[in-house]
C-alpha cells in the first residue's frame, strides 16, 4: 500500500490536502446557495460571513420566505394590541426564537394594529395616520391621513398581500363593530396611483384585492365585488349552500365534537395563484374539531355571473388564516410547512394549528408562545 502511495505525484497530494477556501466560491454558486436557505434569518447571517458573500447576495433578492409567528402579550384580547420594546418571533422553519429590539421606532408600540397580515411590515395607527414599520430593516413610512377610522374606532388591518410594500402595493383595511356578528363595517384600500384612500361600507369581515377588483364578504353572506378605483359594484356572489345549511359536513364525522356543537365561525377570502378562494370555517370551542370547506370563485358562466365551486385539494399551496384574513403561499419541504394544509390561529386562545385537508386531521403547531399571530418577514 505504501508503495502505491509513493507512485502518486507529490504535487497532486499537496493539492488534495490543501484546505478549501470557501471565500473563493464562484459568485453564481454563492447566489444559488443563498436562494436555497429555508429562513430569512439564515440569509442575513449568510451575508454577514464576508464581503464576497454579501456582494453576491443582494437584499433585494432574498430566499423564498414563509411566515414567522409573532408573540402576543398575555393580556385579554383587544382589537388593537400592544407590542413590547423587545419583541419576540418564532421561525417554524428553523425552530428558533428571534428577539428584535424596537427601541428606535418612533410610533408608540401600543398603537400596533392586531388582526391582519402585513407583509414585511407591522402596521400602526396614530389618530388618522397609518404607519408601517419593518422590524428587520427598521424602515418606517407613513400613508396619507384617513377620513373615517378615527371616530369609528380602532381600524383592523386585514390584508396587504404577500408582496413587499416597498412597491406601495394596495393596502386593504377593514373595521367591524363586531368581528363575529357581521355588523356594519367600513372597508378601505390605498390607491398608490392617486395617493388616496378609497372606502366601502357594508357588512363584511374579510376582504382582498385582485386585478383591480376589491372583494369583501361576511359569514353566511354574499361576496361583493367592486371596481377598486371607481368603487362601482360589479357582482354580488351568493354564498355556498353549505354555509346556509345546518348540516355542512356531507356525512363526514368531525373529530372530538358532536355536530350540534359546531357552527360556522367565519368565512375567509384568500388570493391563491391568481384566483379567489372562500374558506368556510366550522368549529366549536375546540380547535381540533374544526372543519374547513374550500370554494373557488368561478367566472366562466353564460350570463357572466360568478359563483362558488367546491374544491377538495389546493395542490402545492398552503393556506394561512388568522383573525379576519388569510393568504396563500407555495409550500417547500425545507421550510417546515406542508403543502395541502391550512395553518390557522384559534381565536379562542390565539394558538397555532394545522389542518391537513386530505387527511382531515387537526394538530397543534409547536410554538414557545402561549398567544401568537402570523407575520411574514421581508427585507
Amino acid at each position: 500500500m505504501i508503495g502505491m502511495l509513493d507512485t502518486f505525484p507529490r504535487h497532486w497530494m499537496a493539492e488534495e490536502e490543501k484546505e478549501k477556501d470557501w471565500l473563493e466560491l464562484p459568485a453564481e454558486l454563492i447566489h444559488l446557495i443563498a436562494k436555497k436557505l429555508p429562513d430569512l434569518l439564515d440569509f442575513i447571517r449568510f451575508r454577514a460571513v464576508c464581503k464576497t458573500w454579501r456582494s453576491s447576495t443582494l437584499l433585494s433578492d432574498p430566499p423564498y420566505q414563509l411566515p414567522w409567528l409573532l408573540e402576543l402579550s398575555q393580556t385579554e384580547y383587544c382589537p388593537q394590541g400592544t407590542l413590547r420594546p423587545q419583541q419576540r418571533f418564532f421561525s417554524i422553519s428553523s425552530g428558533e426564537t428571534i428577539t428584535i429590539a424596537f427601541t428606535n421606532i418612533k410610533t408608540a408600540l401600543e398603537k400596533w394594529i392586531k388582526g391582519g397580515v402585513c407583509s414585511h411590515y407591522l402596521a400602526f395607527s396614530d389618530d388618522k395616520i397609518m404607519s408601517f414599520f419593518n422590524p428587520l430593516t427598521k424602515d418606517l413610512f407613513l400613508l396619507p391621513p384617513m377620513r373615517y377610522f378615527l371616530y369609528l374606532g380602532a381600524p383592523c388591518m386585514v390584508w396587504t398581500g404577500t408582496a413587499p410594500i416597498h412597491d406601495r402595493s394596495i393596502v386593504v383595511l377593514d373595521r367591524t363593530d363586531s368581528l363575529w356578528n357581521d355588523n356594519i363595517a367600513v372597508g378601505a384600500f390605498y390607491d398608490p396611483y392617486k395617493s388616496k384612500w378609497v372606502y366601502q361600507f357594508g357588512q363584511f369581515n374579510s376582504s382582498c384585492y385582485l386585478k383591480g377588483m376589491f372583494f369583501s364578504t361576511c359569514a353566511r353572506g354574499p361576496t361583493k365585488v367592486f371596481d377598486a378605483y371607481s368603487n362601482e359594484l360589479l357582482h354580488t356572489v351568493l354564498p355556498p349552500d353549505n354555509e346556509l345549511t345546518d348540516n355542512p359536513f356531507d356525512g363526514n364525522e368531525v373529530n372530538e365534537l358532536p355536530r350540534h356543537f359546531i357552527t360556522l365561525k367565519q368565512s375567509f377570502l384568500v388570493v391563491s395563484l391568481g384566483v379567489i378562494l372562500r374558506v368556510s370555517w366550522f368549529h366549536g370551542w375546540c380547535a381540533k374539531g374544526s372543519l374547513f370547506n374550500i370554494y373557488r370563485l368561478h367566472y366562466e358562466t353564460a350570463d357572466g355571473t360568478p359563483f362558488w365551486v367546491r374544491i377538495h385539494d389546493i395542490g402545492d399551496q398552503t393556506l394561512f388564516l388568522e383573525e379576519v384574513n388569510g393568504f396563500s403561499m407555495t409550500a417547500r419541504p425545507s421550510t417546515g410547512f406542508r403543502e395541502g394544509c391550512i395553518y390557522f390561529i384559534d381565536p379562542h386562545n390565539d394558538e397555532p394549528y394545522m389542518h391537513d385537508i386530505l387527511a382531515g386531521t387537526v394538530e397543534r403547531m409547536p410554538c414557545p408562545f402561549k398567544r401568537c399571530t402570523w407575520f411574514l418577514p421581508g427585507l
